[in-house]
């Protein structure tokens, strides 16, 4: 079997959907699967993400078929836009790569989806789409498209190419039946994970336990996380909460700018990698998981980051609802809180011992891990992706 992948995201910079697939294509590789990423990359075609030892050792061949391409734009309209020249360079570049048997796309970038379409048609290959973001529902809430005769136009086209493409991968339960409703033939879900033996050890205890919670979000700013509520929480809570936000994002400058107003000082820090992630989850009574709570298909996501921080074995704090919060509910990581600014900080300020002693469960952990592995996850993928083209080549699909 070979299979071609178009992402935005694939090395050597590190980022969810790179740490997914980098460990799928792999696991694909050992299965004697050959794979063929299509992908800008900074350091253009010659980058390749595995080693001459390794490649010797995997039995399938890969191909990186990569574009020198810089994301522009610092607004989510702006990066969308900017995204849509990609196609240009994708389309090009996939064409001249060897013919595969499945075309996989994996969004949230939605030229790969676009690019997947015309792909596929040009060539007459299935198509296999894995949605990782609730689009188009995201597209409505988040009013990206200003015109609303081209947002319904665009979801129109977004939904045309899920029920047109041979199977649809969500992430989550709750959105593959939302693309079933929509109109999608073949939904299956393959979660979100991580790669939890790349941690070189779990959470470490924090020795100087004070009278002040140390809060910590580590990740994307953008407009999906809702952090002008987490900022407000934390204005009413500066007799006894410490909030640091770590990261970049479109939506840095207009927090800076609430955090001055509110007077809250020393939150913000530059974005780290490697070590300095794990640093300051040590520094951290509890980290937050957090989407905003006035678009609804954020019921049936799941942030990324809270694999990491289950797999770390971090406390987490979610300010979310629907299948993330029953996730830290399940296996119990911590808690989800709700309500008004108030009423949050109460909750958390009546929790601060508990939050402070709290220590993960090995034999939860251990479950946690086993059903999230990138690994393990992998090896569903590949099965599900074996099985489906064999039904095609059956003539059953």
């Amino acid at each position: 079997m070979r299979i071609q992948l178009l992402t935005h995201s694939f090395g050597p910079e590190v980022s969810p959907p790179q740490r997914r697939w980098m460990a799928f294509v792999r696991t694909f590789l050992e299965q004697n699967v050959h794979v063929d990423v299509v992908a800008p990359s900074l350091r253009g075609r010659d980058w390749h993400p595995f080693t001459r030892r390794e490649r010797q050792a995997l039995q399938g061949r890969f191909g990186f078929h990569g574009f020198h391409f810089k994301m522009n734009g610092s607004s989510w309209s702006g990066k969308v836009l900017a995204q849509f020249g990609m196609v240009l360079f994708m389309v090009p570049k996939s064409l001249l790569a060897p013919r595969p048997d499945l075309l996989v796309v994996t969004v949230p970038a939605l030229p790969t989806l676009v690019a997947g379409f015309v792909i596929s048609r040009v060539r007459r290959i299935p198509l296999v789409v894995e949605m990782r973001d609730a689009w188009p529902e995201l597209l409505e809430e988040s009013g990206v498209v200003r015109w609303k005769f081209a947002e319904k136009l665009s979801v129109r086209a977004i939904q045309r190419i899920q029920s047109s493409a041979s199977l649809v991968i969500a992430v989550t339960p709750g959105h593959a039946k939302r693309l079933s409703q929509d109109g999608s033939n073949r939904v299956d879900v393959v979660s979100n994970g991580y790669h939890f033996a790349s941690l070189p050890h779990t959470k470490k205890k924090r020795l100087d336990s004070g009278t002040r919670l140390r809060v910590l979000y580590l990740g994307n700013l953008g407009e999906s996380q809702g952090l002008e509520e987490v900022l407000d929480i934390a204005a009413v809570s500066q007799d006894w909460m410490d909030l640091r936000i770590v990261g970049n994002g479109s939506a840095l400058p207009r927090l800076e700018s609430r955090a001055a107003e509110l007077g809250l000082t020393d939150v913000f820090v530059p974005p780290v990698k490697a070590k300095g992630v794990l640093e300051w989850y040590d520094w951290a009574d509890t980290c937050l998981v957090a989407l905003r709570d006035d678009w609804e298909s954020f019921k049936y996501t799941v942030p990324s980051k809270l694999f990491e921080l289950a797999g770390y074995g971090c406390h987490i704090t979610g300010l979310v609802r629907g299948e993330a919060a029953e996730l830290i509910s399940k296996y119990r990581l911590g808690m989800s809180v709700g309500g008004d600014v108030l009423g949050v900080s109460h909750t958390l300020r009546n929790q601060i011992v508990e939050i402070q002693d709290w220590k993960y469960d090995p034999v939860t952990m251990a479950a946690f891990r086993s059903d999230y592995d990138l690994e393990s996850l992998a090896l569903k993928y590949h099965r599900l992706l074996f099985e489906h083209l064999s039904k095609l080549r059956g003539g059953e699909a």
